[in-house]
C-alpha cells in the first residue's frame, strides 16, 4: 500500500500525491476493485503512436489506492446500522399505507435519523472529553472535523422536517422554528447553569446575557426564574417586567384560540410593553429596559444583540418572534433574506446558509443539491432525498425526486460495497434502487472477494434470495475451484453440486475415485452418503454416489441389495473402465457367501465384465497411471481366486435356481 501525502488545490478540496521518483513523467492507472486504482509510472506515448524507450533501472512500484470514508471509522458503524433498518422500515411502511398517508411514519423516522446523528454527535464529545489527553492532534482534528459535519446534517434535517415534513394546518411554522433554535443554539441555557451554580448568581457575568438570550429564544418562564434569583426581584420593575413576561401571548394552531383573536391579544399585550416602556417602568434598570425594548420588536436593539444570537436564521427567528408571530410559510423567505442582509447581505453567506435558505424557499432540488456540496457526504444525500422522495415525489412538479433518489441511493450503497464488512447493507440498498441497483448487486456479487467458506455462503444467499441464478453457479464454480485447488475434494463437491456444473462435478468425482484407489478410503464419506438427487448431476457423480450406497449395504450385512446394486452398476455402464477390477474384487466376498446371493444371470454379467477388463487391458485409460496401476496389481492378485470364486458361484446359483422352480 503506498503512502499518500494530500496538498491543497483551488479546483478540488484534496489531491492526493504519490511519492514515486519515476512518475514525474506520467502515472497510469487500472481499476483493480470497486473502490480501488492500481497506479504506476507510465510515459506518455509519442506523437507518431510508438512506445516511449524505457531506461529504467531497478524495480518499479505498484502503488495500490484506496477511497476512504468516514462511514468506515468505528463511530460511524453504528450510524450505518442504524439508519438501514430505519430505512427498510420506512420503505416498507410508505408501500403499505400510500404515499399520501404515510405522514406520521416520515415525521417518525426522521426524528429516528436526528438522534442516530445525534447520539453520534455525543459519543465523539464524550471521547473528546474522556480522552482527550491521549489522542494526536490528527484524532482530535478528525473528530472535531466530524461533529461539526454532523451538526450541520442534524441542523438542516430537522429544518426538513420542520418545513418540507411535519408542516401545520394553514402554514404556521414560528413555534416550530423556535423549538429549532433553542436544539441547536443552547448557549443560552448553558449561561443560565452557570449563573445559578454562582453564589450569588446576579453577579455572574452571564447573568445579564442569559437573560437576554433566552428572551430571545422566547424562553419565558426560564427568564422569570432567572430574574427571581436578582436581590431586586420583589421591585417594580421586576415584578412589571415579571407580569410582561408571563402574560406574553403564544399562538397555538390548535390551541382553539383564532388568528384574528390571537392578533388582537398580541397587539394589546405589545402596546401595554410600549406603554411601560414610555412610562419608564425601568428607568433603574437599564438591562430591563433592554429586555422590555426586545419584547417591543425594535429592530435595532434586536440588531444590538446579533452576537447572542450568532447566526442570520437565529436572528429571523428572535424578529418573527416579536415581529410577526404568526408568519406562513410562504413569507418565510422574505423573513429570511432580510435577516441576511441585515448581518452583511448574500455576499457573505456560505454553502450551509444558501442551502438552509433553500429549505425556507420550498426549493427541494436546490436543498439537495447544496447538501451535496456542503455535507460531501452519500449517507446524508442518500436519506435526505429519500425523505423527500416519500415526502413531495406523489406531485407533478417533484418528479424528479424518483430518479435523483435512484442515483443517491447508488451513490450511497457504492461506497458501502467497497467495504469489507458493510457490503451486505450497500446491496440492501441497492434493492431500492430500480433496474440500476440490480446490475449493480449483480457486478458486486460477483466481483467481492470470497475469502472462506462462511463468507462465500453469505454473498451466495444474497445472490439467492435475489433470484441471480448465473451469479450463484458462477460463485460456487469458483469456490469449487478454489476448494479443489486445495485439495479439499469434499467440499469442491458439494460446491460444484450447488453450482450445477456437470463437467466439473464429474471431474471431482473421477478425482474422489482416483483417491479411493490410491489410498483405499473416500474423501468426505458423509457428504458423498447424503448427496440424494444431487448425484444424478453427472453419470460419475451418480456411480460415485451408488458405489457409497453398495458399501452402506454391505457394511449393514444386506448382501443381497448389495449384490443387486453392484451387479446394476457394472452392468449400466455407469462405472469408468479403470475402476472395473475394484468393482470385481468387491464382488469376491458376495461370491465366496455362504447362501448364493448372485443368481445365475449375474454371475453371467460379471463373467463378461472379467473377460472384457482382460481384452482391454493393454487399451486401459492412460489418464492417471498412478491409480490404474494400483487397481491393476489389486485385480491381478485376485484374478485367480476371482474366476474360482465366479465358477463355484454359477454352479451354485445354477443348483440353487433349479432347487426353486422344482
Amino acid at each position: 500500500m503506498a503512502t499518500l501525502g494530500d496538498r491543497s488545490s483551488k479546483n478540488s478540496g484534496r489531491v492526493w500525491h504519490v511519492p514515486d521518483v519515476l512518475s514525474a513523467e506520467g502515472m497510469h492507472g487500472v481499476m483493480a476493485g470497486l473502490n480501488t486504482i492500481v497506479v504506476f509510472p507510465h510515459k506518455p506515448i509519442k506523437a507518431d503512436g510508438q512506445e516511449p524507450h524505457c531506461e529504467t533501472t531497478g524495480n518499479v512500484n505498484l502503488h495500490c489506492v484506496e477511497s476512504y470514508s468516514w462511514l468506515w471509522g468505528r463511530h460511524a458503524r453504528k450510524l450505518v446500522n442504524e439508519a438501514l433498518g430505519t430505512f427498510l422500515s420506512l420503505q416498507a411502511a410508505v408501500q403499505d399505507e400510500g404515499p399520501t398517508n404515510c405522514k406520521p411514519t416520515l415525521v417518525k423516522k426522521c426524528r429516528g435519523y436526528r438522534s442516530m446523528i445525534q447520539a453520534c454527535i455525543e459519543e465523539m464529545n464524550n471521547e473528546l472529553e474522556s480522552c482527550g489527553d491521549i489522542l494526536s492532534e490528527n484524532m482530535k482534528n478528525d473528530l472535531n472535523t466530524n461533529c461539526q459535519l454532523l451538526y450541520k446534517m442534524e441542523l438542516v434535517l430537522s429544518l426538513v422536517e420542520i418545513l418540507f415534513i411535519d408542516t401545520k394546518p394553514g402554514g404556521c411554522v414560528l413555534n416550530q422554528l423556535v423549538g429549532w433554535i433553542r436544539l441547536h443554539f443552547p448557549g443560552a441555557m448553558t449561561k443560565l447553569e452557570a449563573a445559578r451554580a454562582h453564589d450569588h448568581p446576579h453577579q455572574h457575568p452571564h447573568y445579564w446575557e442569559a437573560a437576554y438570550g433566552l428572551v430571545l429564544q422566547g424562553q419565558m418562564d426560564e427568564v422569570r426564574q432567572l430574574l427571581q434569583l436578582h436581590p431586586s426581584a420583589n421591585s417594580d420593575s421586576f415584578l412589571s417586567m415579571d407580569e410582561l413576561l408571563r402574560k406574553m401571548p403564544t399562538y397555538q394552531p390548535y390551541g382553539g384560540v383564532t388568528e384574528s383573536e390571537f392578533n388582537v391579544r398580541w397587539q394589546h399585550w405589545q402596546l401595554e410593553c410600549e406603554r411601560r416602556l414610555q412610562e419608564q417602568h425601568f428607568s433603574t434598570s437599564h438591562q430591563l429596559t433592554n429586555i422590555c425594548q426586545i419584547l417591543c420588536g425594535e429592530e435595532q436593539t434586536l440588531l444590538s444583540h446579533l452576537d447572542l444570537m450568532d447566526t442570520w436564521y437565529h436572528l429571523m427567528v428572535s424578529t418573527l418572534l416579536f415581529r410577526n408571530p404568526t408568519v406562513r410559510l410562504f413569507r418565510l423567505h422574505a423573513a429570511a433574506q432580510d435577516a441576511l442582509m441585515a448581518v452583511g447581505g448574500l455576499a457573505h453567506t456560505t454553502t450551509l446558509d444558501q442551502m438552509l435558505l433553500a429549505a425556507m424557499e420550498a426549493d427541494a432540488h436546490q436543498v439537495i443539491k447544496h447538501s451535496q456540496q456542503v455535507m460531501d457526504h452519500a449517507w446524508f444525500g442518500a436519506h435526505l432525498t429519500d425523505l423527500l422522495y416519500h415526502t413531495l415525489g406523489h406531485k407533478s412538479e417533484h418528479k424528479f425526486l424518483g430518479d435523483l433518489r435512484e442515483s443517491l441511493l447508488l451513490d450511497y450503497a457504492e461506497v458501502l460495497v467497497g467495504h469489507p464488512s458493510l457490503w451486505q447493507v450497500g446491496i440492501l440498498y441497492l434493492d431500492h434502487c430500480g433496474p440500476q441497483g440490480v446490475a449493480m448487486q449483480e457486478v458486486v456479487l460477483e466481483r467481492l472477494p470470497l475469502t472462506d467458506d462462511s463468507k462465500a455462503q453469505k454473498v451466495i444467499q444474497m445472490a439467492e434470495d435475489r433470484e441471480m441464478d448465473h451469479v450463484v453457479v458462477s460463485l460456487c464454480r469458483v469456490m469449487g475451484r478454489k476448494a479443489l485447488a486445495q485439495s479439499r475434494l469434499g467440499a469442491a463437491v458439494w460446491w460444484g453440486v450447488r453450482s450445477r456444473d456437470a463437467a466439473f462435478t464429474s471431474h471431482l468425482a473421477h478425482q474422489i475415485l482416483h483417491k479411493y484407489i490410491a489410498e483405499g478410503k473416500f474423501e468426505s464419506s458423509a457428504l458423498l452418503d447424503n448427496l440424494g438427487p444431487a448425484m444424478l448431476l453427472s453419470d460419475t457423480l451418480t456411480f460415485l454416489g451408488k458405489y457409497r450406497e453398495f458399501h452402506t449395504l454391505y457394511t449393514e450385512g444386506n448382501y443381497q441389495e448389495a449384490a443387486h446394486l453392484l451387479i446394476s452398476l457394472i452392468s449400466s455402464r455407469l462405472a469408468p473402465e479403470y475402476f472395473w477390477p475394484i468393482l470385481l474384487v468387491d464382488s469376491l466376498p458376495l461370491l465366496k457367501a455362504d447362501e448364493p446371493v448372485i443368481s445365475t444371470e449375474q454371475t453371467y454379467e460379471l463373467m463378461y465384465c472379467l473377460h472384457n477388463l482382460c481384452d482391454n487391458t493393454k487399451n486401459r485409460n492412460k489418464s492417471s497411471p498412478l491409480e490404474s496401476e494400483t487397481a491393476q496389481a489389486a485385480f491381478s492378485a485376485k484374478e485367480s481366486e476371482i474366476r474360482l470364486a465366479l465358477t463355484n458361484n454359477l454352479a451354485r446359483a445354477v443348483i440353487h435356481e433349479g432347487s426353486l422352480e422344482t
